[in-house]
């Protein structure tokens, strides 16, 4: 009989006992060495150089982290670094940068993986970003796209106006303040247009608003970035951006506020100024220059006018003389022209009245004599209609009176008491006369009326039955 083999149980680790192993494992694989990493600061905590800096850091493709990580900077590496990037400081060690630093890999067993980190890599964050820069300039080159937006001409005003950048920055204000609040007032729409200016996701927003930008069709597209330092500028030398400031179909002037060396973005606009109020000066300025040129105008136009009119009122003056001269001639004329007038109207005036009158006698004479002929054709007239009138009543009498004695001899012959002269008898109830045999009763007494008088008789059956 065999026994059961008996099998050991699993060996159980406890967490702390895993940790530990991670941590030593890591410590074998890193040798405590420092990495040169290159990663995005998604968020930071203050106190640098003061205090211990937690840092998260991401990595993201096509808009997708694919990775993150806790970073560590202790008080003695971060015055270090501070005093390394001086100034810039806290413009590469902020929310949305992307920087290249040395840290050491480490494991802790409450707090997990972490980087601490010593150092950060400026010159090869820099020594990056130029490659990038010279490798996007040579492709645009390639294309000849440096030229194709420099040949857009620009409007001599260009009032509409699409600016492009990040609203509540400083230089995003400068440039909307010293446009809109310029002492003359000109007539400039600005429409802003929302973008990052910043970071991995900047350069992707910032083509984004300028397409928007140019989808308003304005006269002008400004792009401003308040300063900063020259890893923070990385997004403005950017191939996708800079293609598209290049193909842009409206002029496109760049602000971006860097001190000395010049983006590809600056490279490709038709016009680069060095930061965002220059900008807003060189919008302004065309303005001036034209206010200034119509001044210019309006004064030469103002001389030229006073000249024309003191000419003017010259010949005025001498056509005044001339009118007066001419004038008085023409009134002596004309009234020496109306005394001959008034005294050929005298003579002629008593012939024409005399005329007139022996016109007027004639024409009374032939109106009271047609009157007199008129007045005696209609007398005529109503005697005839009288007689007229009196012959057809005559007539119209003696017809009437033909026909009334026919309706009373017709009268007559149809008369009862004619009837009854031929023989015949009427039946009669009271005053009633009976027309039908219907009508009568049994028993009821009738009158029987004749021509020479009338006699009763009695109803003895009823008149249904009678044969």
């Amino acid at each position: 009989m065999q026994t059961p083999a008996t099998t050991s149980p699993s060996k159980v680790y406890s967490l702390t006992q895993v940790a530990q192993s991670i941590r030593l494992a890591l410590e074998r694989a890193t040798a405590n060495r420092s990495w040169l990493v290159k990663a995005e600061i998604l968020k930071i905590s203050e106190g640098l150089g003061q205090k211990t800096v937690y840092l998260d850091l991401v990595e993201e493709q096509g808009g997708r982290q694919t990775a993150k990580m806790r970073g560590v900077i202790w008080p003695q590496n971060g015055a270090e670094i501070q005093s390394e990037l001086g100034e810039e400081t806290s413009s590469i060690l902020k929310s949305g940068s992307e920087v290249v630093f040395s840290a050491r890999i480490q494991f802790h067993e409450r707090f997990g993986l972490s980087l601490f980190i010593d150092r950060v890599d400026l010159r090869h964050m820099l020594g990056e970003m130029e490659r990038r820069k010279q490798a996007t300039l040579a492709q645009l080159k390639k294309l000849g796209a440096l030229q194709w937006n420099k040949r857009i001409p620009l409007p001599t005003l260009p009032q509409k106006v699409a600016l492009v950048g990040s609203p509540g920055t400083s230089g995003f204000r400068d440039f909307v303040t010293k446009t809109l609040g310029h002492p003359n007032r000109f007539n400039i729409q600005i429409k802003a247009y929302a973008s990052g200016v910043q970071g991995a996701n900047a350069p992707e927003q910032l083509k984004n608003a300028l397409l928007e930008a140019q989808a308003s069709q304005p006269d002008l597209i400004v792009i401003v970035r308040g300063g900063g330092s020259k890893l923070d500028l990385d997004a403005f030398n950017d191939f996708g951006l800079c293609e598209a400031i290049a193909s842009c179909a409206v002029p496109v002037w760049t602000g971006i506020g860097h001190e000395s060396d010049l983006v590809v973005a600056d490279l490709v606009a038709q016009r680069a100024l060095k930061t965002p109020t220059d900008a807003a000066v060189a919008l302004t300025d065309a303005f001036e220059e034209t206010a200034y040129t119509l001044e210019l105008m309006a004064q030469k136009i103002e001389r030229r006018f006073n000249l024309w009119n003191q000419g003017q009122q010259s010949s005025m003056v001498q056509f005044r003389k001339t009118l007066e001269w001419a004038g008085k001639n023409a009134l002596a004329q004309r009234q020496v022209e109306i005394t001959g007038f008034q005294k050929m109207l005298s003579i002629q005036g008593y012939l024409l009245i005399d005329r007139q009158r022996r016109s007027v006698a004639e024409l009374e004479h032939r109106c009271t004599r047609a009157g007199r002929q008129f007045i005696d054709f209609m007398r005529r007239e109503l005697q005839n209609d009288g007689r007229r009138i009196q012959q057809a009543t005559h007539q119209q009498l003696q017809h009437k009176r033909i026909e009334l004695g026919r309706s009373q001899s017709l009268i007559r012959t149809l008369h009862p008491a004619q009837t009854l002269k031929r023989g015949f008898m009427l039946l009669k109830r009271g005053d009633a006369v009976l027309t039908k045999t219907s009508e009568t009763q049994k028993g009821e007494l009738l009158q029987l009326e004749g021509n020479d008088g009338s006699i009763p008789i009695r109803i003895e059956g009823n008149p249904d039955q009678l044969d």
